[in-house]
């Protein structure tokens, strides 16, 4: 099972987690009385767009968490690359270390994830603000499809590595229905610097448009 297939795993038993947790009539059970409660649970997909070495590129993202009070969102969110995002210098690069295979399928690709927290401003109104944060750990790498396999799943690495990850955001919210959220806004993802050959340290530092979906009770 693959990263992707877990992490998507993870975030749907999150989910029926918290929605389980929000559907208790008595509430979360704590050691000092307050009225500070977990009011819903909620599983988020959304698209994002950027611009990385001059491509266009959109990310799929997938999100679920908690709601506090109506007030505050808690939870596990990731994003990952869908599009095909070219570096020539890199590419040059291989060839002028003596790479002789076919790199015409090079590409780099990229992803994040880590704790979600969003709190929301004007949440009495159909229409208001939040404030999502994710703070977490990603990975990019250079692969190219295995010569001759005729199956572009199979891939040989070239380089990659880790990288730390923060990406603040502001989004405009829309309460469609109770269950069903939308919101369309912008954030700045931020990573630490990386080692990769041919590729500037702030290679994937850049901002975003984003929109995203909600399902779920706040």
């Amino acid at each position: 099972m693959n990263f992707r297939s877990r992490f998507v795993l993870s975030l749907t038993a999150l989910t029926l987690t918290f929605v389980a947790s929000a559907q208790q009539p008595s509430g979360p059970s704590t050691l000092f009385a307050d009225s500070t409660a977990i009011s819903g649970g909620y599983f988020a997909m959304g698209l994002r767009y950027t611009n990385i070495f001059d491509n266009d590129v959109s990310l799929i993202s997938l999100g679920a968490g908690m709601v506090i009070d109506h007030k505050l969102n808690i939870g596990l969110a990731g994003a990952w690359s869908t599009s095909v995002v070219k570096n020539p210098a890199y590419q040059q690069h291989l060839v002028d270390g003596g790479q002789t295979t076919d790199l015409s399928g090079l590409e780099l690709k990229y992803g994040y994830g880590g704790l979600f927290v969003e709190p929301l401003l004007f949440h009495r109104s159909a229409v208001h603000l939040t404030v999502p944060l994710l703070v977490g750990m990603g990975g990019v790498s250079y692969s190219f499809p295995t010569p001759n396999n005729g199956n572009d799943s199979q891939r040989n690495r070239t380089d990659g590595q880790a990288f730390f990850v923060f990406e603040p955001g502001v989004e405009v919210e829309v309460s469609v229905v109770k269950a069903l959220r939308i919101s369309l806004g912008g954030s700045y993802l931020f990573t630490s610097e990386l080692s990769l050959p041919a590729t500037a340290p702030d290679a994937l530092r850049s901002a975003m448009a984003r929109m995203t979906l909600k399902f779920g009770q706040s």
